[in-house]
């Protein structure tokens, strides 16, 4: 009878053995067996290459000059100034070295750039008008550039490089009952200097904005007459274009930005 009641009661405490662990287990919090993850974390790189699109305006300051002396002594035929829209866009590749960001991008716009003077001579003895105006129709620029992440997401740089221009000039002569009209077409090279602000978006899509001067010099060229003026001689035209851009813009960038 004895051994009956100690075996009874060793299954008994087996039992409760058992049991017990699913029985805390149960009363247990359930979060307090689920162990959450790490969010995971975006990372930003300017390492890759880009293509974009800009939008802005523009300020062309052009000095117009008659280069065929002694007809005009003193070769001046006034200042003028334009302001315009511009549009376009650019392609780039950046590597990153730390917080340095190295870069080259090349930029094409279509512009709207008009500058116009209207010249009277102080010397009267020869009551000549003379009109110049000159029409910017597009630009373009090769650039390096040089960028420092201050943030992640935000790059700072400045860029330099080659300019084109393409412009129209147009030249009239106006005296006591005449009028002789030129015009002609050219394609000039200068140079750049910019800087600006770019902002990641997220890793793929960038916005930026940034300020450009564009020197392209003196140069002289030669304009045809046209219209009743015909047979003519070209006349010697030298212009001088100072030109200030300011942009905004936004860029794809694919290519290796990280883990």
């Amino acid at each position: 009878m004895t051994t009956n009641r100690l075996l009874i009661a060793a299954l008994a405490l087996a039992g409760v053995a058992g049991v017990q662990p699913r029985a805390f287990s149960a009363d247990m919090p359930a979060g307090a067996l689920v162990t959450k993850a790490p969010a995971a974390t975006i990372a930003y790189r300017w390492t890759g290459c880009y293509v974009g699109a800009n939008v802005g305006g523009g300020s062309d300051r052009v000095a117009f000059g008659d280069a065929n002396p002694p007809a005009r002594a003193s070769g001046d035929l006034g200042f003028g100034r334009g302001t315009g829209a511009l549009g376009g866009g650019q392609i780039g590749c950046d590597y990153q070295a730390g917080a340095w960001v190295f870069g080259l991008q090349g930029l094409f716009d279509a512009t709207d750039l008009n500058a116009a003077s209207h010249y009277l001579p102080t010397d009267r003895r020869a009551p000549n008008i003379y009109d110049t105006s000159s029409h910017v129709s597009s630009l373009a620029t090769a650039t390096a550039r040089l960028g420092y992440a201050i943030q992640p997401q935000i790059l700072i740089y400045a860029k330099g490089g080659g300019a084109w221009m393409r412009a129209d000039l147009d030249y009239a002569i106006t005296g006591m009952g005449f009028v002789f009209p030129f015009n002609g077409s050219e394609t000039r090279t200068g140079w750049t200097v910019g800087a600006g602000a770019e902002f990641l978006v997220t890793p793929n899509w960038s916005v930026f904005a940034e300020y450009n001067y564009i020197d392209f010099g003196s140069k002289v060229l030669a304009l045809q007459s046209y219209g009743f003026a015909a047979g003519t001689p070209p006349a010697q035209i030298q212009t001088n274009h100072r030109i200030d851009v300011g942009m905004f813009g936004v860029n794809y960038r694919f290519g290796s930005w990280g883990p």
